[in-house]
């Protein structure tokens, strides 16, 4: 990822700490990460979550009153809903803020594409302040009361077999870990999985028929550790997208080594390839989103690339 700065940001700032993520192991974990990260970065105000969603209330009103560097102690969720937090009425409240990452969750799959190390040992590239200025995507897409909604990634979103999987881990503990949660929980789907009927249409280009899953890649990994789009950067400026089409269900679980490996392409029969910034997708079936590891709602979606908006700290 090509570093796009160096110098240390000085500014007022804001940490955001699930204590639940993790499975409740980083609130048991903050204490002794605590006092290193104020010796790091100096006063900081410290944001405790209490629900979902109060990650991205609580960034709003930090950037609100002042705050210009965000740090987000958690997982892949709670760093999805700090960045959600950096939007208000689909603008940037602060174009110039940045935001830093200690990753402390289960899959931690954002830290593994900025390159930073798990816990503590993440807190020297806080400090170092390098930074680029990355893409994310916004979603409109359908609530499962059947409203509209516009939410935002900065990793991964996909929706088919992928929507599922998330929906099925979500609802466990994760006690094993991300990637035993998520192995687990690909292959208990993809065993069952009937392929829907999908239309869509990417950067122009219409496509439709029974698809297993579509992923639009901004980041590299997903699913615990999943290497899914090996040539993805944050500051691309465009989306990797992979369609996955009719695989059967034998196929599709034979095939999962291909997924964690980065090699979908190595099965140019059944997945397409395309780099874009506009995605849309609908269907007549149920068919559900992820976005960073949530599950918010289902299609009709559409996915727009926001180039270069947020400045992110890397390794």
């Amino acid at each position: 990822m090509a570093v796009k700065g160096t110098e240390r940001r000085a500014g007022r700032v804001a940490v955001v700490v699930n204590p639940r993520s993790a499975n409740g192991r980083t609130g048991k974990r903050w204490p002794a990460m605590g006092a290193p990260l104020r010796e790091a970065v100096g006063a900081y105000t410290l944001l405790l979550t209490e629900a979902p969603g109060h990650a991205t209330e609580l960034v709003r009103q930090a950037l609100r009153e002042g705050h210009d560097r965000i740090i987000s102690v958690g997982g892949d969720g709670t760093h999805n809903e700090v960045v959600n937090g950096f939007f208000e009425d689909e603008s940037l409240i602060n174009p110039d803020a940045s935001l830093a990452i200690v990753p402390a969750g289960t899959g931690s799959d954002l830290a593994r594409t900025l390159r930073l190390p798990w816990g503590v040992d993440a807190l020297p590239y806080v400090v170092d302040g390098r930074y680029t200025r990355a893409d994310v995507g916004r979603v409109r897409y359908t609530t499962p009361d059947g409203e509209q909604d516009v939410r935002y990634f900065i990793n991964i979103a996909d929706f088919g077999a992928g929507g599922e999987v998330v929906k099925r881990v979500n609802r466990t503990s994760k006690f094993f870990g991300g990637f035993l949660s998520f192995l687990w929980g690909s292959v208990s789907t993809l065993v069952s999985y009937e392929n829907p009927e999908i239309q869509i249409e990417i950067d122009g280009v219409e496509l439709g028929g029974r698809i297993n899953n579509v992923m639009v890649a901004n980041g590299q990994y997903y699913g615990g550790g999943m290497h899914v789009a090996p040539h993805a950067r944050l500051d691309s400026r465009a989306f990797d997208v992979y369609v996955i089409g009719d695989v059967g269900k034998t196929e599709a679980v034979v095939n999962l080594p291909k997924l964690y490996r980065g090699r979908l392409l190595r099965k140019p029969d059944k997945v397409r390839y395309f780099r874009a910034s506009r995605v849309l997708a609908d269907s007549s079936q149920e068919v559900l989103l992820n976005l960073d590891g949530e599950q918010p709602g289902r299609l009709p979606a559409t996915i727009q690339l926001l180039p270069s908006v947020l400045n992110v700290v890397t390794g």
